[in-house]
């Protein structure tokens, strides 16, 4: 019995001795996360749920045109559930050495598994910043770089991979952003045109400054510009604008694709430049971006290549009714939402008006391919966000949009498409 006793407590002094020698504390305030004492190392998980309901009111067929758009959707083509996003995230650090992997397992239903990699990367301090290798978002827009649990409306603006960077929203490459002070922050990426499970092929560069005059909690100026460069070829994510109207579930339209003139070279480029600039005061948050976009060799005039030029723009504002303001993550340069005040949650009202055209496009250049006057998108997005809990939105959004190609020559009607979306989503996130 002493035998068995002293063994016992032998073991247990070893264990307890070899605990205290790698110690480690776990918290579940955002998501578990395990710590060790001497912080050299660190892991953590979480996740999001977005959970959509869509109800589409396409355009009627006009008998002056040819129906395009939402105009040869049925009633209920798009209608119904969807999961937007299933994202679970692994987060954390081995001495000076970070990581991030995040995988949406609702892209993953549709798609090979590669490609539903978000990101995917390591990061280090290097000087007064941090160097990132993997798959990451390059840094371009303010409303490109905030997070999809922190935009205010359910789907970003023309001016983000939305719209002028379409499906070039996470990139394999490499990165370095920094404070240079406590109010100035600069960020320079240079990636491939692809994706995790895809051939390293095309190339895109740029980077992002940002700037903030006031720097106060509650009296923010946020002031910014990007400048990217994307040069696509044949194995490559193609550097083309395609806006989507209405929603994710709404209709796609092309405002060109660089390369796509016949007898275009195998490499092509889309050169973009972008101008942020956002305040917030208080419960009230004005914000607004203006993107101009060339791409090189969309069509033909009279046998020679020609480009094209796409101007974007948005302007958006937001009011939290019940008068919680907005928070600023310096790190990223974006904006992020708050905590509820009270016990019956935040009340978030929002509005946007949002423009998309090729400017270029007319009865003898056809960049969008319609063989039209005229190629732009344009909408209006109105929103109802509530926060019961920190981590939980409802969000309910209306869609009015309208695609405008002009005419197809002297006489002929102004082609027309105007598709009404209403949005609903349950936002779940730890």
């Amino acid at each position: 019995m002493n035998s068995t006793t002293k063994f016992y407590s032998i073991l247990i002094l070893t264990n307890f001795i070899s605990a205290s020698c790698y110690a480690f504390n776990v918290n579940y305030q955002s998501g578990p996360r395990i710590k060790s004492d001497d912080g050299n190392f660190e892991i953590g998980l979480n996740g999001r749920g977005h959970f959509d309901v869509h109800s589409l009111y396409p355009d009627q067929i006009d008998p002056d045109y040819p129906a395009f758009g939402s105009q040869l959707l049925t009633s209920n083509d798009r209608d119904g559930l969807n999961w937007r996003r299933t994202y679970a995230t692994l987060t954390g650090k081995f001495h000076q050495l970070n990581f991030k992997f995040e995988n949406d397992f609702a892209i993953n239903a549709d798609t090979a598994f590669p490609h539903s990699l978000r990101e995917a990367w390591l990061a280090t301090k290097l000087g007064p910043g941090q160097l990132t290798i993997g798959q990451f978002k390059p840094y371009r827009g303010l409303e490109e770089i905030t997070s999809s649990n922190e935009i205010t409306l359910m789907e970003r603006p023309s001016t983000s991979s939305t719209g002028l960077y379409s499906g070039r929203q996470f990139l394999t490459g490499i990165g370095f952003r920094s404070l240079i002070k406590d109010n100035l922050g600069v960020g320079i990426h240079v990636m491939s045109l692809s994706h995790f499970g895809q051939p390293i092929d095309g190339v895109t560069y740029g980077g992002r400054v940002v700037w903030l005059p006031l720097d106060t909690e509650g009296n923010i100026l946020h002031l910014g510009f990007s400048l990217s460069r994307d040069t696509a070829n044949n194995n490559s994510l193609p550097a083309g604008i395609v806006d989507v109207y209405g929603g994710r579930q709404g209709v796609n339209q092309s405002l060109g694709i660089a390369g796509a003139a016949f007898g275009a070279p195998h490499s092509n480029s889309q050169s973009t430049f972008s101008a942020e600039a956002a305040y917030s005061i208080g419960p009230f948050t004005l914000q607004g971006e203006y993107a101009v976009s060339r791409l090189d060799n969309t069509h033909r005039i009279h046998g020679n290549l020609r480009g094209s030029i796409i101007h974007a723009y948005y302007v958006q504002a937001s009011w939290f009714v019940t008068g919680e303001h907005v928070v600023y993550k310096k790190d990223r340069g974006a904006f992020a939402k708050p905590r509820p005040n009270g016990n019956w949650g935040a009340l978030e009202l929002a509005g946007r008006y949002d423009v998309a055209e090729n400017i270029s496009q007319n009865m003898i250049a056809d960049p969008c391919k319609t063989g039209t006057s005229q190629c732009q998108v344009e909408v209006i997005t109105l929103g109802v966000n509530w926060y019961p809990y920190q981590n939980i939105r409802f969000m309910f959004n209306y869609y009015w949009t309208e695609a405008m190609l002009g005419n197809l020559g002297a006489g002929t009607a102004t082609q027309k498409d105007n598709l009404s979306v209403f949005s609903f989503r349950t936002q779940v996130s730890f």
